[in-house]
């Protein structure tokens, strides 16, 4: 009787092994075939999110586009599609995992990227055009906000000697960015002119005249100096605004269209000294430049070019256009470059490798350095930080520590092609900094009118 308990005890137990086993082969497999699909899911989203929504591609180029399964591409576009040869608008294989793309002509189509070959999921829009040609640039530049006049950059506030706070500027209506041509009509071209306007003042005249130019239109505004005695002692009379001659600083010449005459430059905007807002530069100009020395870079302090120009010389071209991606506008006449017409890259031709960029470090003349692209960034739209560059060019590195104020603009070329500008240096590490895609900023400088 005992051993009969003893035998079904032990029966039950080997059951409930039994079913503890299979149960936790039952967990294994369902975490198992769970895990599997978070991988197969994270991996498609990984395929999805790389592949971009647009490629530009020249005649002729060739580009090889990869997914793996469940995805696969569609498309019924076959012109270009060299690893499947068909002479008729036949579907792709099911799961047509590699695309071999072969562009002979100017045109556009899109392929699908589909889930287990039925569910589309993304659309990829193809774009084969002929390259705009440029001559790549190098030249250093300065940038004018305007040929004549001093630039109005601030409001100040005026304690009068009667010990009340004026504004005499800002009520007059002037604005910052306005640009002062006279006083009186007396020209200005100089900050220490105004100066000596102001000292020749005499209080029974009351009010001055002041030109001012402001978006391509002159006004005359009356205003009302205020007299105050700044040091306790001397009376003297003041308008009430800061202002700066109206030289922007030094950069570098990008490229130009030798045809239309159009030019882009610097590869980033031009900030208000204030706001930091775009300035519209409706009156500026370039002017060609001489760099007279080099202060280098050191980690945490960028270097810069000491560049000189004269503002009433003859200037180069008029700026028509101040974006986040540079100046923009119209040569006046003839600029010598030694270099001829190179085609720009798309942003699908730019590749981490070796290049140069081109840039003036003595006087005026242009050399070519070594840099190395060890980054690029797929980019579906225009946006400003399109590589990262690092100088390996011994020469450059010693003269200057890597890349400094006043290289911007500075043309980066990639296997004969305008590949981009500089723009920025890593504050931490000067050998490197962020450039800009050539193709964003040709595609800005078409804006400007022919």
């Amino acid at each position: 009787m005992l051993n009969g308990r003893v035998l079904k005890i032990c029966a039950g137990v080997c059951r409930l092994g039994i079913f503890k086993r299979h149960h936790r082969k039952t967990i294994f497999f369902w975490f198992f075939l769970g895990l599997s699909i978070v991988c197969l899911g994270g991996s498609c989203l990984m395929q999805i999110y790389q592949l971009p929504q647009m490629l530009r591609l020249s005649p002729g180029q060739k580009m090889t586009l990869s997914v793996y399964f469940p995805l696969s591409f569609y498309t019924i576009h076959k012109s270009l599609i060299a690893n499947y040869p068909v002479q008729s608008a036949k579907l792709l294989p099911l799961f047509a995992n590699n695309l071999v793309l072969n562009s002979l002509d100017n045109e556009e189509f899109d392929i699908q990227l589909r889930l287990l070959g039925t569910i589309p999921i993304k659309k990829l829009h193809i774009e084969v055009a002929k390259p705009s040609m440029v001559v790549p640039g190098g030249q250093a530049i300065g940038v004018l906000f305007s040929s004549k006049g001093v630039v109005i950059v601030g409001h100040l506030s005026i304690k009068g000697i009667d010990h009340h706070t004026y504004y005499p500027a800002r009520d007059a209506g002037i604005k910052i960015g306005d640009i002062l041509l006279a006083i009186d009509n007396n020209p200005v071209n100089r900050v220490d002119e105004v100066e000596l306007q102001l000292k020749s003042f005499k209080v029974e005249h009351k009010f001055l005249k002041l030109t001012v130019l402001r978006h391509n239109r002159v006004l005359i505004l009356t205003i009302y100096p205020v007299c105050c005695a700044p040091d306790g002692m001397t009376r003297r009379y003041m308008l009430g605004i800061y202002i700066e001659d109206p030289a922007a600083g030094v950069g570098t010449l990008t490229c130009f269209d030798p045809f239309s005459k159009r030019f882009a430059g610097l590869g980033h905007k031009i900030a208000e000294f204030a706001g930091k807002k775009a300035i519209s530069l409706d009156q500026g100009e370039i002017v060609l430049a001489k760099i007279s020395g080099i202060r280098a870079g050191i980690p945490g302090q960028p270097g810069e070019k000491i560049g000189i120009f004269n503002s009433l010389i003859q200037p180069l071209g008029k700026i028509e256009r101040n974006s986040r991606f540079g100046i923009y506008g119209r040569l006046y006449g003839e600029i010598y470059n030694a270099e001829n017409a190179i085609p720009v890259a798309y942003g699908s031709q730019v590749k981490v490798g070796p290049a140069q960029i081109y840039t003036v470090i003595h006087d005026a003349k242009i050399e070519h350095f070594k840099v190395e692209i060890i980054k690029v960034y797929q980019q579906n739209a225009p946006r400003d930080k399109g590589m990262v560059i690092k100088v390996v060019d011994p020469l450059l590195l010693k003269l200057t520590g890597g890349i400094i104020q006043g290289m911007s603009g500075s043309p980066i070329v990639q296997d004969g092609k305008l590949v981009g500008a500089v723009t920025h240096v890593l504050v931490n590490d000067p050998t490197k900094g962020y450039g800009v895609l050539a193709e964003w900023m040709i595609k800005e400088m078409k804006k400007i009118a022919s």
